[in-house]
């Protein structure tokens, strides 16, 4: 693009023009331009022309007007007695060119000129402009990341393999759990088949903005296979069909101090933890709120506290949907988690090291045996089905909540039985973490504890409902007579409790996001049935939840910046109840920007 430079410009050209001229001697024809030449001023000229500042034409006009101008001068010296300008320099030594000068001011001026010249046509024409983004953009930032991952799910020969499948049943039903009247079957887990080479895609996108010093705004969006908690795992295939993008995080932080602050909507998690408890896929829907402090009587050392009230479900508004009026509808019963932790944190230049404690309890989770409920009759919602839990796993103690009316015209056994499950105890957790990170040379070696205590857990509330509402989970029964474990006199095959503990080592470079970077892992865990809900805890040790133990391993290699392999794999069997043993490896690679 050419420039046009304004009249200013010009003039302001011409007259340094005009001086050198004059310092030269006036002896500059115009086709001087065309030729090599040792004065600056041609060679000035010659550059403008070159970059395309000013044309050909007027670089000619220019020099013929300093021509005529520098004569002009001189005669007029002349006339008042006054040498020409090249009579009052020494003569030039021969070998030598004599350079004319241009004065600083008039360089400045043409230099400053010219810059405001181009900068309003750059503004005019939209281009090159210094300004060009809308202030909002600045404080816009955007980041992801993309996983691709084959995984391999192994399951032992010796698995039980009619376990009934509660998480689906709660999901699609209720379901006719009686074999007489449903031919085909409830839903049941695969306990035997291995599935290998399931590729998978996790992608995530966030967007934040900080629109003012103390307030930050955030949503993330992430793929999933269904709208779990606890993954954000896609299988690949399925047709070849498009993969489905959820909603995965949309919050407002506000910071007015560095030592104060709240996080409203849907939070990434608040508190220091592990997936002993929490998925690092799990985020909260609720209000948080923090403060920190240095402590005053040790250097390094930084106190903190936080605190929320999370909804894990609403009862459906208008539930019980059917029925003769709207005396009908059931009373409010919603679910929260509220949780409150405390932590210290001491870093020193050798050292960083971590630990908390935290109280999470769930309200309104534990499930209720209905009234009497006459299915037979055509009720198609029993008065307790709305506290069956939204999301479940596998492995806390469950019930049949339902407390069906057997239908008076047909044989003891012969009638339908629609069900829901579920959860036979209330969960408030007490959760002990600690995290030592030592430097040792230009590497981590970190140490990780964490224990977990249902402090809600009385193993005679597996009792709580009677014969109408028996433990149907964590339970060896040979015969259907076996699983009333509340029967006089009867010996109970109920097994269940009340503790989790993990015990983890890493060692390498935590931010293994670089060439030549690395970093490997080991750990154990032993998650007792009803130690915590069982659908918030990490999905991929023995595929989610509680009532399993075993350890897991993970190496992890830098490959360049932003990008890196990970290869894991977890071993863990059933802690009580019917076998069910599962090893899971996975190969992925992952990218971050």
């Amino acid at each position: 693009m050419t420039i046009t430079i304004h009249d200013r410009a010009r003039r302001l050209a011409g007259a340094a023009l005009a001086g050198a001229v004059g310092l030269a001697g006036g002896a500059l024809p115009t086709h001087a331009l065309a030729e090599p030449s040792e004065n600056l001023t041609v060679n000035l000229m010659r550059l403008l022309v070159k970059q395309g500042v000013i044309t050909q034409d007027a670089a000619d006009q220019l020099m013929a007007q300093a021509q005529r101008e520098t004569a002009e001068a001189r005669a007029a010296g002349a006339g008042a007695g006054d040498a020409p300008v090249e009579h009052r320099l020494p003569p030039v030594a021969p070998g030598s060119t004599r350079i004319p000068y241009v004065p600083e001011i008039v360089k400045n001026q043409i230099r400053d000129e010219v810059r405001r010249e181009v900068i309003e046509q750059a503004k005019a024409e939209n281009w090159a402009q210094p300004n060009a983004l809308p202030e909002w953009v600045k404080h816009v930032q955007i980041s992801g990341d993309v996983r691709v991952r084959d995984a391999f799910n192994l399951y032992s020969s010796g698995n039980q393999n009619d376990l009934i499948n509660y998480a689906a049943i709660n999901a699609n039903g209720p379901v006719d759990i009686n074999p007489a009247t449903n031919k085909t079957g409830v839903p049941i887990l695969n306990t035997t088949k291995d599935r290998d080479n399931l590729l998978e895609i996790r992608t995530r996108l966030e967007v934040r903005a900080d629109p003012s010093p103390w307030v930050t705004a955030a949503v993330r969006l992430a793929s999933g296979q269904t709208n779990s908690p606890v993954s954000t795992s896609q299988l690949l295939g399925g047709g070849l069909s498009k993969k489905s993008i959820w909603l995965d995080r949309a919050y407002i932080d506000l910071h007015p101090r560095p030592w104060i602050g709240a996080t409203l909507g849907r939070m990434p998690n608040p508190f220091m933890s592990t997936d002993l408890v929490f998925d690092e896929d799990l985020n909260f829907d609720g209000v948080a709120a923090r403060g920190a402090m240095d402590a005053p009587f040790m250097q390094g050392l930084r106190l903190s506290a936080v605190g929320g009230v999370f909804v894990t479900d609403y009862q459906d508004l208008n539930f019980p949907s059917t029925g003769a009026n709207g005396a009908d509808k059931a009373n409010e019963r919603t679910k929260w988690m509220v949780a409150i932790q405390g932590a210290a944190d001491w870093r020193t230049d050798r050292f960083d090291w971590k630990t908390s404690a935290a109280l999470y309890q769930y309200q309104s989770s534990r499930g209720l045996l209905s009234s009497p409920c006459a299915v037979y009759a055509g009720v198609t919602q029993c008065s307790t089905d709305a506290t069956r839990p939204a999301f479940m796993q596998k492995g806390n103690t469950l019930f049949l909540i339902r407390n069906i009316i057997p239908d008076p015209g047909l044989p003891i056994g012969a009638a339908a039985a629609p069900q829901f499950a579920g959860l036979l105890f209330d969960y408030n957790v007490l959760n002990l973490n600690t995290a030592f990170d030592l430097k040792v040379s230009d590497k981590h070696l970190v140490l990780v504890g964490d224990y977990a205590r249902n402090l809600a857990y009385k193993h005679s509330d597996s009792c709580r409902f009677g014969s109408a509402g028996l433990p149907v989970t964590n339970v060896i029964a040979p015969n259907l007579a076996d699983t009333n474990i509340c029967a006089p006199g009867t010996t109970s095959r109920f097994k269940s409790g009340p503790n989790a503990w993990m015990l983890k080592a890493s060692y390498g470079d935590p931010d293994a996001y670089a060439f030549g970077r690395w970093n490997i892992t080991a750990g154990y865990k032993h998650i007792a049935p009803d130690s915590m809900p069982d659908a918030y805890n990490d999905s991929d040790f023995h595929l989610g939840g509680t009532n399993a133990e075993g350890y897991f391993l993970t190496g992890t290699l830098g490959l360049m910046a932003g990008a890196n392999l990970q290869a894991r794999w977890f071993s863990a069997n059933e802690l009580f109840g019917p076998p069910l043993s599962i090893d899971v490896g996975q190969i992925e690679l992952n990218v971050r920007f």
